[in-house]
């Protein structure tokens, strides 16, 4: 189809034509095709389908792209993208494996023990909360780095503590 990979993001694919760039972001199998011009887009479309035959197509001003939900205003030129359905996901099955567990309020992600790390003797979590914890930062370090830049000195000391986290009650 002509398009080449980004030297910058390998998972992005770019193709100039003469109604300007068409890009296409991929994950997996999702992708998210943009371009100014729609007859571009569909152009596109019609090309994957002639690779993949059934393609499923979502359009319109409001997308949900790998927990993103992005909302087109066309009228601003600007996009808003909000994942708080995603971040409410992550939080619930972080508190199934302990559901009468009370959130705490805090006006700032990087409260003032944040850094405090706890003595060798605190009690390890077990390989499965540890294998929660695990994936509950790396999902929060996908929310930092698209859309909450203010959680991510927070998420990225996390980051350190996933090896051999502890129940943080010692």
């Amino acid at each position: 189809m002509n398009f080449k990979r980004n030297k910058y993001d390998p998972c992005v694919y770019n193709k100039e034509t003469e109604n300007g760039q068409v890009t296409i972001r991929t994950r997996v199998d999702d992708l998210k095709v943009s371009c100014k011009e729609m007859r571009e887009i569909l152009e596109v479309i019609k090309e994957l389908r002639k690779i993949y035959d059934e393609i499923t197509v979502y359009e319109g001003d409001e997308h949900n792209y790998l927990g993103m939900i992005m909302t087109h205003d066309k009228e601003n030129n600007r996009v808003k993208i909000n994942m708080e359905k995603y971040i409410e996901g992550i939080i619930d099955v972080f508190l199934m494996d302990e559901p009468d567990e009370q959130l705490k309020t805090v006006a700032t992600p990087a409260t003032n023990n944040l850094f405090k790390i706890r003595n060798e003797d605190g009690m390890k979590l077990s390989k499965t909360c540890s294998g929660i914890f695990h994936a509950t930062v790396a999902k929060f370090l996908f929310v930092a780095k698209r859309a909450r830049p203010d959680i991510l000195l927070a998420v990225s000391f996390l980051t350190t503590r996933v090896k051999e986290p502890d129940n943080g009650k010692s």
